[in-house]
């Protein structure tokens, strides 16, 4: 094989972070929408929450099939084929007319969407490792600067009240043109079957309280994804397009952090990161839920934010270092922890509104925000005599 010019590695970095940038933007894009998709077949929240637990459901099913397939596919063709996917299926929700098709397209759509996350993901650490340096937290700060664009863009398409079906087909169509200028640039590597390979992705026992920090985290996001906007509105009156702002203020406290997060974890202890900002952000979701003022709620979602913002990169790389079978698996293992805390948080955040307010849900994620805080020392390293 012969060695890469000086200028590939930049070149792969780059094109991988549009890769990412662009997964964010399309699910943030989507989230943006989400008040609009409600009010037009007037669900209720039990209602919206089952239509998006469904979502959650094909993107874990997906997610089983991809980390099998990357083993003998390789992540860039994977990577760019679900990816083209994504790009179809979102439109698809905000333009069916009932309940049960909704949750259809969510399903193929949260396929896509997982399928391309994994694939991007196992990409990302071929070029990590090519590179030989730490890129990944930069990567998912990509990730949250799409969801920052895609989420400010929404919330002023749904401003000037342009339809969300017109909005999201612009919105897929940049993303595909993105995918198809970054693909000359990413890295093509033959796929390397595992030789010890589980059928279904699980964490070893060693690393159950790391998954217990992803799942936390992903349970977060997700929820905040899809209720954030929901509840500026609904409950503190705000108008569609500052409501939208709130998932763009929390993705750009992570998009921020995540960015600068390579450099911060030289300096600071990754345990003593994820407990002093998940500590602070539960105490302040805490206040902002019993005050409900908007501003104090917007504060609350940055800090949020920047809890959880290193929390994927930081258990990804450890599960990667600690697996006994691959890094691959070791990567499985926590997205599927993760997914699975995704899948549930948006219906446990409806369903919980059904039974008492979607005020007192929210106060389920300064729970668990205060639980990342209470497990963050599973993420120093076992000394050598331990492992």
């Amino acid at each position: 094989m012969t060695a890469p010019s000086p200028a590939a590695p930049r070149a792969e970095h780059v094109a991988t972070a549009v890769v990412f940038f662009v997964n964010g933007f399309g699910f943030a894009s989507w989230v943006s929408r989400i008040p609009a998709v409600r009010d037009s077949l007037q669900l209720s929240e039990s209602q919206l929450g089952m239509a998006l637990l469904a979502m959650g459901v094909g993107a874990l099913l997906a997610f089983q099939l991809t980390g099998r397939g990357l083993g003998y596919l390789s992540a860039r063709g994977l990577t760019l084929a679900v990816g083209f996917l994504y790009c179809y299926a979102l439109p698809q929700p905000v333009m069916v007319g009932s309940l049960p098709i909704l949750a259809l397209t969510l399903f193929l759509m949260g396929a896509a969407n997982g399928s391309m996350d994994v694939a991007m993901n196992a990409l990302a650490v071929e070029v990590e490792a090519r590179q030989q340096k730490s890129i990944m937290s930069r990567l998912h700060g990509m990730w949250s600067a799409g969801g920052l664009c895609g989420a400010s863009i929404g919330g002023l398409m749904a401003q000037r009240d342009v339809p969300a079906s017109a909005h999201l087909i612009g919105a897929a169509a940049c993303m595909a043109t993105a995918l198809l200028v970054a693909r000359r640039w990413l890295p093509d590597l033959p796929a390397k079957p595992p030789e010890s390979s589980p059928r279904f992705a699980w964490p070893e026992p060693a690393m159950l309280g790391l998954g217990g920090i992803v799942c936390c985290a992903f349970l977060i996001e997700g929820a905040m994804a899809d209720w954030s906007a929901v509840y500026l509105k609904d409950t503190l009156g705000t108008t569609a397009g500052k409501a939208a702002l709130g998932y763009a203020a929390f993705s750009f406290a992570m998009m921020g952090l995540r960015l600068a997060g390579d450099q911060i974890v030289a300096r600071w202890r990754a345990a003593s990161l994820l407990r002093v900002g998940n500590a602070a952000a539960a105490v302040m979701l805490a206040v902002a839920i019993a005050t409900q003022h908007a501003a104090t709620t917007m504060v609350a979602f940055v800090l949020v934010g920047l809890g959880v913002a290193v929390v994927a990169p930081l258990v990804f790389g450890a599960a990667a270092r600690r697996s006994r079978h691959s890094a691959g698996q070791g990567i499985a293992a926590m997205a599927t922890l993760g997914y699975g805390g995704f899948l549930m948080g948006p219906p446990v955040i409806g369903w919980l509104a059904h039974l008492i307010s979607l005020r007192g849900a929210l106060l389920l994620l300064a729970v668990l925000a205060a639980g990342i805080a209470l497990l963050s020392h599973h993420l120093d390293e076992p000394s050598p005599s331990a492992a």
